[in-house]
């Protein structure tokens, strides 16, 4: 059950953004093929009771990255999710992943390319 949560939702809403599907069709496509939205969902905490971490992370994003159009992405997600239950919210792992593709997309120190190479090799994974 554990282990892949951040490289996977690392690439799944990277993915969804690159490819111009909407967070609605992405949602879709998603439920017809039986998946599992990687960070999105808690047990605990909800629309009523967010995470405080989650809500650290997307003000440092949106604060001091260039862009954050997965993060955006995410939280559109999000917006969608929580609308069939509360707690189908990003998660910290969610939040941690949109966001460090984000950074370092943004950050102007790596191509297109050397960011997709990195993301392809796990490496949210090894970081937490």
């Amino acid at each position: 059950r554990f282990g892949g949560a951040l490289d996977d939702a690392a690439k799944m809403f990277t993915e969804a953004l690159d490819s111009g599907v909407s967070p609605k069709d992405f949602i879709e496509k998603m439920k017809k093929t039986n998946q599992l939205i990687m960070g999105i969902g808690h047990r605990i905490k909800s629309l009523a009771n967010p995470d405080q971490r989650v809500e650290l992370i997307k003000q440092y994003a949106k604060k001091n990255f260039n862009s954050t159009p997965i993060l955006d992405f995410a939280l559109e997600v999000e917006q969608l999710t929580t609308r069939k239950r509360a707690n189908l919210i990003l998660n910290v792992d969610g939040c941690i992943a949109v966001s460090f593709v984000d950074m370092i997309r943004s950050c102007g120190a790596f191509t297109r390319e050397e960011c997709d190479d990195l993301m392809s090799f796990g490496c949210l994974n090894g970081l937490f």
